[in-house]
């Protein structure tokens, strides 16, 4: 079985000449399995033990047992994956698929891998379709997630179709977060070896190149679909209803650079805004909360805020005004469960939009394509 290069030798430097030859593929497999079974091992037997000793578990030690669990869970699954894709013929269906969506489920799916591993995710989706086996699209968007996700890391994942090439680019970006990076990062001797081969075993099936780039301060590795369907331009929805020499639809044509963050925990209302946006040619960043959207602000400050007002908060309040005293103009639109909204009222010298969730593919489109005429 011939194994892919370790990132970690990817700078040429030749194996030892003489001596004891290179280890055999196999063994080296053998011991990345090994070695990455022990951490999640030892962790459970620990707390066998404490169960032995006390006959009682903790909930803290209940949830540490099953992310321990889980960890030997995805390894044994890798395994067995890279495996198959080694040694079995692969009978790949070129399928049609959403790749935005099947990114966001392949992220929901690792919602507890990167909670486990403390990780900061913001992510920013343009919608791509791609042809490819989806089963070989799964195992690659997961071992990607797998390899980038560093413990304390912030990760970035981005989706978009440039011009040219019109081919669909997945882009991750792995750093340590702002309050550690006066820190010196210790790095791992080559960590998550297994999901850097199996990363690298399945685009190689998928034809998808691959690069990569390592250092101290970032991680990053760019995925390219050369097999993208061509996207058929979208109109906006207010632009169907102007005439060619409107206001609304002048600067319809001028929405494609500004970026939104939208700061929400529920993936339903997420998918919707990001959905419309997408509509608009906007691109949207999302966050869970308000500490991570004024990081996401502090690293580049977005166009306008779209905040679920259940998450309304004395960070947000500060972050809002932080925001104006930058751009007296700066727009914030508030999505909240109450039926038939849309009100516009005064904070702070700005304006900020309500729209209820139920009218929000109606009214949330006027609203960007106002507001955001006014603050360019």
């Amino acid at each position: 079985m011939a194994l892919a290069s370790d990132p970690a030798r990817s700078d040429g430097r030749p194996h030892p000449v003489g001596g004891t030859p290179p280890p055999r593929p196999e063994y080296l497999l053998a011991g990345s399995i090994g070695a990455e079974l022990s951490g999640p091992l030892l962790e459970m037997e620990d707390i066998v033990q404490q169960l032995l000793g006390t006959g009682k578990l903790s909930r803290q030690q209940v949830n540490a047992l099953m992310s321990a669990l889980g960890t030997a869970r995805r390894i044994a699954n890798q395994s067995q994956l890279l495996d198959r894709l080694a040694h079995s013929p692969i009978r790949q269906s070129h399928e049609q698929v959403a790749l935005d969506s099947r990114l966001r489920q392949a992220l929901a799916d690792n919602a507890g891998l990167l909670q486990s591993r403390a990780v900061d995710l913001v992510h920013r989706l343009q919608a791509v379709e791609v042809l490819i086996d989806p089963s070989l699209l799964e195992t690659l968007l997961h071992a990607a997630l797998s390899w980038m996700a560093r413990p304390g890391y912030r990760l970035s994942v981005s989706l978009e179709l440039p011009s040219w090439p019109p081919h669909g680019m997945l882009t991750f970006k792995a750093r340590p977060t702002v309050s550690d990076s006066s820190t010196p990062v210790t790095r791992q001797p080559e960590p998550y070896r297994l999901s850097w081969w199996l990363l690298v075993e399945a685009a190689a099936h998928a034809q998808i190149p691959l690069q990569h780039s390592e250092s101290n301060q970032q991680l990053t590795l760019t995925l390219e679909f050369k097999r993208t369907v061509k996207q058929m331009e979208v109109t906006t929805p207010m632009a169907l209803q102007s005439t060619g020499d409107s206001w609304a639809s002048s600067h319809s044509r001028d929405l494609a650079s500004p970026r939104l963050l939208l700061v929400t925990a529920d993936i339903a209302l997420q998918e919707d805004v990001e959905q419309i946006c997408a509509a608009s040619g906007l691109q949207v960043d999302t966050v869970i909360s308000a500490e991570r959207a004024r990081r996401a602000c502090e690293a580049d400050r977005p166009q306008m805020l779209i905040v679920d007002q259940r998450l309304n908060c004395e960070a947000l309040d500060t972050l809002r005004q932080t925001l104006l005293d930058h751009d007296n103009r700066f727009p914030t639109v508030e999505i909240t469960a109450e039926q038939h909204t849309l009100t516009m009222t005064n904070w702070m010298d700005g304006a900020v939009d309500r729209i209820d969730r139920s009218n929000l593919r109606s009214q949330l489109p006027a609203v960007l394509v106002r507001d955001l005429g006014k603050s360019r």
